[in-house]
């Protein structure tokens, strides 16, 4: 089997990084063969700050999946959520030339060109441009107007960038650890990919990807993506407040989230009582079940708080047809879900990834969903370059409209 023949997503996490590997089958189908996971050292919030540590981490978990695969890839693509990435909506327009001929992709590429040129900071790369409707003239709502008659087209896009020198240092510990990059995805784009429904997407949903050192959301309605936003505070933040509040080891306290931990305070919790291992010389002591869920909700409170704030800059609360869908390992937190609708108002539900097959018992797990998703989109961006190949475009034009031309 060639290598081409198989696609491999590492998924560069806060707390860990994750390597899969899938072999394309029949269809376009994915199989899940190998999945590898390390400790993600060298990082913080997202940007390397030790390459080396970086490299032994992302080597480490691709090595685990490619021995349990049995293959050899070359070639992978790169999640990131990240502090230094930026999400805009922008707008670009430009008069069509003998627009009673009708508009052309050239037209469309040129106005997606307008809005990108008019936004982008110098120092900021493009990761991925997406449009979210065009206008002619005066007629709205147009989903693809190639081909119509009019004299100004005009077109909203959603554009994700990174710093270059981040994602540059990125790319360096992938291609030290023997990979070369195919492609650098962000991770609430993957997640969406993986656990939301086109229907959901169009209903108007918001997706919430918690996982250890981040919150990443995603906001779509009409089939377009509104809005994203990569949060700083995740699963790994409540398990240091665990560990401040009782003077536990972190280990301990992440044991005790897991175990015990509830998003939303009952009153059957004062009656309850856990045995809290603290750091020495104190002894253990018994405490109520409601102290560890005061200390998690807390800061369960201020993750939605980010959540909220976003979704009320995208769009009404009411528009959300297909309410909240929460992924990411730290979703996994009990009552996460209740607790969101009860601040939120808004239903909301544990967001599970699909679409592969293949180590099932693992992937269909809220904490695959971005690890997933990365593959899905990686086949796609596969196949739309070997289709550009097979129409003759010369290598310098794809590699010029890559970013442009993936979203048509």
């Amino acid at each position: 089997m060639q290598a081409d023949e198989h696609l491999l997503a590492i998924d560069l996490g806060t707390t860990k990084v994750c390597a899969v590997i899938a072999r394309v089958i029949a269809g376009d189908d994915l199989e899940v063969i190998g999945i590898g996971t390390h400790p993600s050292e060298g990082m913080q919030n997202g940007a390397v700050i030790d390459l080396e540590r970086t490299t032994r981490s992302i080597e480490a978990a691709a090595q685990k999946a490619l021995a349990t695969a049995g293959v050899e890839v070359s070639r992978a693509w790169v999640g990131i959520a990240a502090s230094f990435i930026q999400s805009y909506n922008s707008r670009g327009s430009v008069a069509v030339l003998q627009g009673q001929r009708g508009i052309t992709k050239a037209d469309m590429k040129s106005a997606i060109r307008a809005a990108v040129d008019m936004k982008i900071p110098p120092e900021m790369q493009v990761l991925h441009v997406i449009p979210r409707g065009f206008r002619v003239d005066d007629r709205t709502g147009v989903r693809d107007p190639e081909g119509m008659v009019g004299n100004l087209l005009e077109v909203d896009v959603h554009l994700v960038c990174g710093r270059k020198n981040d994602i540059a240092n990125i790319e360096r510990a992938a291609q030290a650890a023997g990979f070369r990059i195919e492609g650098v995805i962000l991770q609430p784009i993957a997640s969406s990919m993986s656990v939301l429904s086109p229907a959901e997407m169009m209903a108007g949903v918001a997706m919430v990807d918690i996982g250890g050192g981040t919150t990443d959301i995603a906001i779509y309605k009409d089939g377009h993506i509104l809005q994203s936003k990569i949060v700083l505070i995740g699963g790994d933040l409540i398990t240091r407040d665990i560990a401040a509040y009782f003077a536990a080891p972190v280990e301990h306290a992440e044991a005790l989230k897991r175990s015990f931990g509830w998003a939303l305070t009952q009153p059957a919790d004062e009656a309850e009582t856990i045995e809290v291992q603290r750091i020495r010389p104190r002894p253990p002591r018994q405490v109520p079940r409601s102290d560890l869920n005061f200390v998690i909700e807390a800061r369960v409170e201020q993750i939605i708080q980010q959540v909220e704030r976003t979704i009320d800059q995208a769009l009404p609360r009411e528009d959300l047809v297909a309410g909240i869908v929460l992924t990411g390992g730290s979703s996994l937190l009990g009552g996460l879900a209740e607790k969101f609708q009860k601040e939120l108002g808004v239903d909301t539900g544990l967001g599970i990834p699909g679409g592969v097959t293949g180590f099932t018992d693992i992937v269909k797990s809220p904490t695959c969903a971005t690890a997933i998703g990365m593959l899905q989109y990686a086949l796609k961006e596969r196949r739309r370059l070997q289709a550009e190949v097979g129409r003759g475009i010369p290598k310098v034009v794809r590699r010029f409209t890559n970013f442009l031309s993936k979203y048509f």
